[in-house]
């Protein structure tokens, strides 16, 4: 297992995870936002990463271990190549809501996809109030991180459930 921490262009903080998998385009982690905390499965377009260093912290190592256990990773990931592919996925998957965090960290656009193209997609945006906003579109390549299974879009997706 190794823990990460990731540099991304223009974000002022560093990103920190347990990492799943990784090729030439695509790095998919485990996002530790805080302490011990695991939240949210994010695929990192690594385009942007400037920097990744090895977290060598030996109690934090062995607490996500722990954690990490109870997730049911397998080679599941080794399926994405790309942002595209990750997209093209998750479209087939409709209930699912996604988080793209774009050039800034400051803001995130949460939504389902809608339509799929050769270059960009369509999202069906969602308001902090669990609401469709309007469908926007969106390049593959302007994505910096696409996140999915965090607390918040489980919570958001609970609601919308009631």
């Amino acid at each position: 297992m190794e823990i990460l921490n990731i540099k991304i262009s223009r974000f002022t903080d560093i990103i920190s995870g347990v990492k799943l998998y990784e090729n030439d385009d695509l790095l998919i982690i485990i996002q530790n936002p805080v302490d011990y905390v695991l939240d949210g499965v994010c695929f990192i377009n690594k385009k942007y990463i400037q920097n990744m260093k090895l977290d060598e912290d030996h109690m934090m190592k062995k607490i996500l271990e722990h954690k990490i256990s109870k997730y049911n990773i397998n080679n599941y990931y080794r399926n994405f190549k790309n942002i595209k592919d990750t997209i093209d996925y998750f479209k087939d998957n409709q209930s699912k809501l996604i988080e793209l965090t774009l050039d800034s960290p400051t803001y995130s656009i949460i939504g389902k996809i809608q339509n799929v193209n050769i270059k960009s997609f369509k999202l069906n945006m969602l308001s902090v109030k669990a609401q469709y906003l309007n469908e926007e579109k969106f390049e593959y390549d302007k994505i910096r991180i696409l996140t999915i299974d965090s607390d918040y879009l489980n919570s958001l997706e609970y609601f919308m459930s009631l």
